[in-house]
């Protein structure tokens, strides 16, 4: 690379314009100019090289608002992902922070880790039809993914076959629209969106008859935007998933190995279990 950054001097061209001007060539430069021409060039040339490398060592991290494992709460981001991913940078000695870590819709965030390299997205269901899309860590926990309704709506489902004569509410490029695809269900019938928050006001308007959503973070999000997750139940259980760090399918492996490692650290040690006694009990 140092040698395509660099020409030799005696090619570097000097014009001098004006009306009776002669054209001087660069073959005229002193050598002392030569040396520092040379040594200048090197110095910027090893400049990029850190640079790209420091660029490179540096991951994306995105989350999405799915509680508990990943939220914003008073403009902090917490959960038991977050806090584990913080530990995970520490020990993989990474210098990147809680404060790297962005917040964003699960769709952006999905798109993104599906082309960017460096990029890991958590918390994701680990899924047969994901599984040779990226490259994982973990598992964090489990999520059970659901079809969730209210309780005063008279809404039976006994099996998947069937789901589709109600208006469902999921996530767009969420486990539960993939559920739900797999199981063949009409795609006529999913009402895609971006938000839970939007699923909720939704739900509540009786635009839509259930979500399909992990129950334990329904819950949570129901509570957070002043409803009562007592008036929901669940109706039908798609599945219950590994939740896992997503990495680009890109990332080095030495990446996703150190990582994996600062986990089964943590849960070795006992860390992993505080963290998920904080935000689970």
């Amino acid at each position: 690379m140092i040698a395509s950054c660099m020409k030799s001097p005696a090619t570097v061209r000097t014009t001098v314009a004006g009306p009776s001007s002669p054209v001087f060539t660069g073959t005229g430069i002193g050598k002392p100019f030569r040396i520092l021409l040379r040594a200048l060039l090197i110095s910027l040339c090893f400049c990029s090289i850190a640079a790209a490398q420091g660029s490179e060592n540096k991951l994306i991290l995105l989350t999405e608002e799915y509680p508990p494992l990943n939220y914003k709460e008073d403009g902090r981001l917490k959960g038991l992902s977050v806090d584990l991913m913080v530990r995970m940078l520490e020990l993989a000695g990474m210098q990147q922070s809680r404060d790297d870590i962005r917040l964003v819709p699960w769709s952006n965030g999905y798109n993104q880790v599906l082309v960017r390299e460096n990029t890991v997205l958590f918390a994701m269901s680990r899924t047969a039809s994901r599984e040779e899309l990226f490259k994982w860590v973990g598992p964090i926990t489990t999520i059970r993914i659901a079809l969730i309704g209210k309780k005063d709506k008279q809404i039976e489902i006994d099996q998947i076959e069937g789901a589709d004569r109600y208006r469902i509410g999921v996530i767009r490029d969420d486990s539960g629209e993939n559920l739900l695809l797999q199981a063949d269900v009409d795609p006529s019938a999913l009402e895609r969106l971006t938000k839970p928050v939007s699923m909720i006001r939704m739900i509540e308007a009786g635009r839509i008859d259930v979500v399909a959503y992990g129950d334990i973070s329904w819950s949570w999000i129901l509570k957070q935007n002043g409803y009562r997750p007592a008036d929901y139940e669940v109706k039908y259980v798609l599945d219950q998933v590994p939740a896992y760090y997503a990495f680009n399918i890109n990332t080095p492996d030495e990446i996703v190995r150190e990582f994996q490692k600062a986990l089964e650290e943590l849960k070795q040690s006992g860390e992993y279990q505080q963290i998920m006694d904080k935000y689970l009990q």
